[in-house]
């Protein structure tokens, strides 16, 4: 643990400043507008519908 610790340190990178740097609104509003737009992976659902 300790040397994993040091590795994040060292890179500058920590999982808080990643969590503080990610608006959850924003993402929820360009998901939306992907869906909307039809893009994105294919669901379950869908690909369910096209076999024959």
């Amino acid at each position: 643990m300790q040397q994993n610790q040091s590795a994040n340190e060292n890179a500058g990178f920590t999982e808080k400043s990643a969590a503080s740097a990610t608006n959850a609104q924003q993402v929820k509003q360009e998901i939306q507008r992907d869906v909307n737009e039809g893009q994105g992976a294919m669901t379950s659902r869908e690909a369910g519908a096209m076999r024959d």
